[in-house]
C-alpha cells in the first residue's frame, strides 16, 4: 500500500528536472551544436523564410518550416552519408539544433514583411532603405528572443502546456533516430499518415481533384454556411493539431466558432453592421483618348440590392441609373471622365444620376497593365447587393468605356475577412484578458523565475542549493541585459525611423513583454500564434495614445506582432529541445544565427517582390494581412469613437467572460475541466470556422479513442497526428515551389 501510495504522489519540480536530465538529456552524449548543423539551417531557414514572405502576401498565412527543414535535412545528410561524402552521421541532437536555426530564420515574415511593413507602404507611402529594414526586423525578433527566456520553465516544466504544434515536430525526430519494436512501429504509423497527408494535399491543392470547401446547401438566419466559414475543410494538418491539444481546448474551439459565426456572425449581417466591399465592375481594356462623347449618348447601369434578408434570393430591389452626356464633351484623358460621372450635375447643370450612388475611378487592370475605367456602387455595404451594365443598351458607349454588355460583379454577403473585422475585437480581448490573468495567478512560480534573477546577481550566497538543470537550464542573467539591450535598440529603432515619441516607444516595448507572454501561451495550448489579434491589441491602445498617426499605431503594433512571433516560436523550438533532450542553452544560441540569416535572405526577395506599393493588393500580391492592419490603423486614426457601438459593447462582455473564466477556475480547481479555455475561444473567434471546427473534430476523435482503446491511443495516436501534420505541410511547400515553378496549375 505504501509503494502505490508514493507512486501516486506527484513528483517534485527537482524529481522531474533530475529525471529528464538522467533519462532524457542526450546534449552531453553527441554534438549538437555543430558548424554544419547552424549553417544547414541557415541555408534552408533563409530559403524557406523567403517561401512564407511570399505565401504570406499571397494569403496572409505561413508555413511551419521545422518539420519540412528536419525530413529536407535529414534525407540529405543520408545521401551523403551514403556517397561517402560525409563520415559522421547527421545525429539527433544536429537535427535538432538545425531545426531550431532553421525556424528562427522563419520568423522574419511574421515580424513585419506580410503585415505592418505594407500596411505602412499602403497607408502612408513610407518605403524603406534594406538595411533600415533588417534592422528594424531584427531588433524586434532579438527582442521576443530575450522575452521568452522567463517563460520558457513555465510553460513548458510548470504548467506542462500541451504545444500541439510542436509535438509532432519532437515525435518526427524521434521516429528518424527510432529503434526497437515499439519505435520501428511508431515510426511506421508516422510514416504513412505522412503519406495520407502528402496524398490528400496533392489531390486537393496540387490536381484539384478534391474540393478546398465542402458545403452544405444550409442557412442560419438566411445566411449561407458557406458565407460564414461554416464549411468543411478536407485537411489533416488541423485534425491532427485538435488531436493532439486535448478535448477542453477542442470544445472550447467548437464553442468559440458557433459562437462567431453562427450566433454573431448572421445576427450582425442581419442588423447590417457588418459590411461588405461595395459592388464594382472594372473594364478589361484600355480607352482610347482623346474620345468624343456625343449629345444624347447614354450609361446605363443597374444596381440590385437584397432587401427582404442579407441574400439576393430573398428578394431584391433594382435601381437602373442611366447618364446622358447633354452636350458633345471631349475628353483627352481619363480623369476627365471621371470627374463628369461623379460631379453632381452634368454638364447643362442638370441632376447627376450616377452622383452618391455610381463612383467612377481609374484602376491598374493587371493584364493590361493600364489605366482603366472603375465603377462602383459605393454606398451598397450592407446586404448582398451587384453592380451590372444594363444589357439593353447602345453597346458602343460600353465597349468604347472599355466594359463588356452586360458585365456585371456580385458581393456577397459574410465572408470570413468582413466577419472577423468586427469579431476581431472581442477575440482579441478575451485571449488577451484570459492569458494575463492565467500569468498572474502563477505569480508564485514567476516570482521563482526571476528569484533566480536576484539569486545570480548576489553571485549566489553559500546556502544556494544547485538545481538538477541549473547548468543547463536558460539562466535569468541573460534575461535582463537581453531585454534591456533589445529593448533599447527597439525604442531607437522607433524613433529614429519613425520618429514615435520616446515615451511612446517605451510603451510599446513594456506592453510587448505582456502580450508575446499571451501569444506563447495561446500557441502552446492550441498551435496557433495569434499575432494579428496581439498587434491589433496594440493598434486599439494607441488609437487613444496617438489619435490620428497611423505610423505610430502600425510600428508600435508591429514591434509586438514581431516579439511575440519570435517569443513564442523560441519557445516551441525549446519545447522540442526538451522532448529529445537537448541543450536549451545551445539551442538559444542557435536562433541567433537564424535570425539573422532571415533577415539576410527575406528582406532582399520582399523588395524583389514589393518594388513599390501598387504591387500590394492586386491579384498577384493581395496582401490581405496588410490590408486589414492597414484598415484598422485607418479607423482608429480618427480615434476609438469610429469604432461600431456594438464592437465596443462586445469588448467589455468579453473582458468580463475572461475574468469570470479564469477567477473561477482559480476560486474553484474542480471544475476547471469543464471551463472554456480562453484562448481557444480568442483563437476561435479569429481563424475561420472550418478551421477551428477541424481542430475540435481532431480533439473529438482523439477522446473516442482514449476511452475505447486506451493502450492503442497511448502507443499512436500521437504518431498519427504528428504524421498528417507533417505530410499535409511538407506537401503545402512542395505544391507551392511545384506551381512557382509552373509544373502545377496555381
Amino acid at each position: 500500500m505504501t509503494e502505490s501510495k508514493n507512486l501516486d504522489t506527484p513528483k517534485t519540480a527537482e524529481q522531474e528536472d533530475r529525471e529528464w536530465v538522467e533519462q532524457v538529456y542526450r546534449g552531453d552524449k553527441e554534438p549538437q551544436n555543430t558548424v554544419r548543423a547552424v549553417i544547414s539551417g541557415m541555408l534552408l531557414g533563409g530559403v524557406m523564410s523567403v517561401s512564407n514572405v511570399y505565401v504570406g502576401l499571397k494569403s496572409g498565412w505561413g508555413l511551419g518550416v521545422d518539420i519540412a527543414a528536419i525530413i529536407i535535412i535529414f534525407a540529405l545528410f543520408k545521401s551523403l552519408e551514403l556517397m561517402k561524402a560525409v563520415k559522421r552521421p547527421f545525429g539527433m541532437m544536429e537535427s535538432t539544433q538545425m531545426m531550431t536555426v532553421a525556424v528562427a530564420a522563419s520568423w522574419i515574415s511574421s515580424a513585419g514583411l506580410v503585415n505592418a511593413v505594407p500596411a505602412l507602404t499602403i497607408t502612408t507611402g513610407k518605403t524603406f532603405i534594406a538595411w533600415q529594414l533588417s534592422l528594424w526586423l531584427l531588433s524586434m525578433l532579438l527582442l521576443g528572443l530575450f522575452m521568452a527566456i522567463p517563460f520558457k520553465r513555465q510553460y513548458i516544466q510548470e504548467e506542462k502546456l500541451k504545444f500541439p504544434g510542436n509535438i509532432p515536430t519532437g515525435e518526427t525526430i524521434k521516429a528518424m533516430y527510432s529503434t526497437g519494436d515499439e519505435a520501428v512501429k511508431k515510426a511506421k504509423a508516422l510514416g504513412l499518415a505522412g503519406g495520407t497527408g502528402i496524398v490528400l494535399a496533392f489531390m486537393r491543392d496540387g490536381f484539384g481533384v478534391i474540393p478546398g470547401l465542402l458545403n452544405l446547401p444550409v442557412s442560419v438566419a438566411r445566411v449561407s454556411l458557406s458565407k460564414l466559414t461554416l464549411s468543411f475543410e478536407p485537411s489533416l494538418i488541423f485534425l491532427g493539431i485538435g488531436a493532439i491539444f486535448g478535448m477542453k481546448v477542442g470544445l472550447s474551439m467548437l464553442g468559440g466558432l458557433l459562437l462567431n459565426y453562427a450566433v454573431l456572425g448572421p445576427t450582425l449581417i442581419n442588423d447590417k453592421i457588418i459590411l461588405h466591399a461595395p459592388p464594382a465592375v472594372q473594364a478589361a481594356q484600355a480607352m482610347e483618348f482623346p474620345y468624343i462623347a456625343v449629345a444624347g449618348q447614354s450609361l446605363t447601369v443597374v444596381v440590385e440590392e437584397a432587401n427582404v434578408a442579407p441574400e439576393l434570393k430573398y428578394g431584391s430591389k433594382l435601381d437602373t441609373l442611366r447618364y446622358v452626356w447633354p452636350a458633345n464633351v471631349a475628353y483627352s484623358k481619363l480623369s476627365e471622365l471621371e470627374s463628369d460621372l461623379n460631379s453632381p450635375k452634368l454638364v447643362d447643370g442638370s441632376p447627376n444620376p450616377f452622383h452618391g450612388v455610381i463612383s467612377a475611378r481609374d484602376t491598374i487592370n493587371k493584364n493590361l497593365g493600364k489605366q482603366v475605367l472603375f465603377l462602383e456602387a459605393s454606398k451598397a455595404r450592407t446586404w448582398e447587393s451587384r453592380l451590372a451594365l444594363a444589357e439593353h443598351q447602345d453597346s458602343t458607349t460600353v465597349k468604347a468605356l472599355g466594359f463588356a454588355p452586360g458585365q456585371s460583379r456580385t458581393q456577397n454577403v459574410g465572408s470570413f475577412r468582413n466577419i472577423v473585422a468586427w469579431t476581431l475585437w472581442p477575440g482579441a480581448t478575451i485571449l488577451v484578458v484570459g492569458g494575463l490573468l492565467a500569468l498572474a495567478f502563477q505569480w508564485r512560480t514567476m516570482a521563482r523565475t526571476f528569484a533566480g534573477l536576484g539569486a545570480a546577481l548576489r553571485k549566489k550566497d553559500g546556502h544556494h542549493k544547485a538545481g538538477p538543470m541549473d547548468h543547463l537550464e536558460l539562466p535569468m542573467t541573460w534575461f535582463l541585459p537581453g531585454f534591456l539591450v533589445t529593448g533599447t535598440f527597439c525604442v531607437i529603432m522607433q524613433m529614429a525611423l519613425f520618429s514615435i515619441h520616446w515615451y511612446m516607444a517605451i510603451i510599446a516595448v513594456v506592453l510587448t513583454f505582456f502580450l508575446a507572454a499571451v501569444a506563447a501561451r495561446a500557441a502552446a495550448e492550441t498551435s496557433i500564434n495569434p499575432i494579428g489579434a496581439m498587434g491589433k491589441v496594440t493598434q486599439l491602445l494607441y488609437g487613444v495614445l496617438s489619435p490620428g498617426n497611423m505610423t505610430t499605431n502600425l510600428m508600435t503594433a508591429n514591434i509586438t506582432a514581431g516579439a511575440a512571433a519570435s517569443c513564442a516560436d523560441t519557445i516551441g523550438s525549446l519545447k522540442v529541445g526538451h522532448m529529445v533532450g537537448a541543450n536549451p542553452r545551445k539551442q538559444f544560441i542557435a536562433q541567433l544565427f537564424g535570425v539573422f540569416a532571415g533577415a539576410a535572405f527575406s528582406v532582399p526577395a520582399y523588395y524583389l517582390m514589393v518594388p513599390d506599393a501598387t504591387k500590394l493588393g492586386d491579384a498577384q500580391f493581395p496582401a490581405p494581412a496588410a490590408l486589414i492592419w492597414a484598415g484598422v490603423a485607418r479607423v482608429l486614426a480618427q480615434g476609438l469613437s469610429t469604432l461600431p457601438r456594438s464592437a465596443i459593447i462586445a469588448i467589455f462582455v468579453a473582458l468580463t467572460a475572461g475574468i469570470v473564466i479564469v477567477v473561477a477556475e482559480k476560486l474553484f480547481p474542480k471544475i476547471k475541466p469543464y471551463t472554456p479555455s480562453p484562448s481557444a475561444l480568442g483563437i476561435a473567434m479569429t481563424i475561420p470556422a472550418y478551421t477551428s471546427f477541424s481542430m475540435f473534430l481532431g480533439a473529438l476523435i482523439a477522446w473516442v479513442l482514449e476511452k475505447a482503446t486506451p493502450e492503442w491511443h497511448e502507443r499512436f495516436t500521437i504518431a498519427i497526428a504528428s504524421g498528417f501534420i507533417a505530410g499535409e505541410s511538407l506537401s503545402g511547400v512542395a505544391i507551392l515551389g511545384l506551381q512557382r515553378l509552373g509544373l502545377l496549375a496555381g
